[in-house]
């Protein structure tokens, strides 16, 4: 957490859009997160829909009514985000735990291959949990008791290659 204030233009999911300044700033690869000004309040907002990061308040005004008059479309990027949120279909939904971002990355690719649908988080409808050497506890806990199957990586590949989840040994 950094006490640095980030300042930038905003559009949310809406598409409205706001100059937003935050301190107390935690980051992740995909979100800012702090205390809004604007709110007053603890708020996360998505990386791929800051439209620009603003140095000077001077400009802020100006920055800010060049994009409501221009109304910029949401990227392509984020829009493929937002429809990977909702699974349309019936396919079997995942969520992969403590491992490096290369690993969950590579895990990533092989269940969208086998047409299985990410999710970041457990929720009611997960069908599969799969965990690498950092797992938390909690995230395990919760998803027994949803239900859940918790795999290692190893039955997870397992899985995809000859549809059975072996027992560990």
């Amino acid at each position: 957490m950094t006490n640095k204030n980030k300042k930038f233009v905003y559009q949310d999911a809406k598409g409205n859009i706001t100059f937003r300044e935050v301190t107390n700033i935690s980051e992740s690869d995909d979100y800012i997160q702090g205390r809004c000004l604007k709110d007053n309040g603890i708020r996360t907002f998505r990386k791929d829909r800051v439209l620009e990061d603003i140095e000077n308040n001077e400009i802020a005004p100006e920055r800010l009514q060049f994009y409501i008059d221009n109304k910029p479309q949401l990227s392509q990027s984020s829009k493929n985000r937002l429809a990977r949120k909702i699974n349309q279909g019936s396919s079997p939904e995942v969520c992969f735990t403590g491992f490096k971002k290369p690993d969950k990355d590579r895990l990533i690719q092989i269940a969208e291959s086998a047409n299985m649908f990410i999710r970041s988080s457990v929720t009611v409808n997960l069908n599969y949990l799969c965990c690498g050497y950092n797992a938390g506890p909690k995230k395990i806990e919760t998803s027994r008791h949803q239900g859940t199957v918790v795999l290692s990586e190893k039955q997870f590949l397992n899985l995809i290659e000859t549809g059975e989840i072996p027992e560990e040994t």
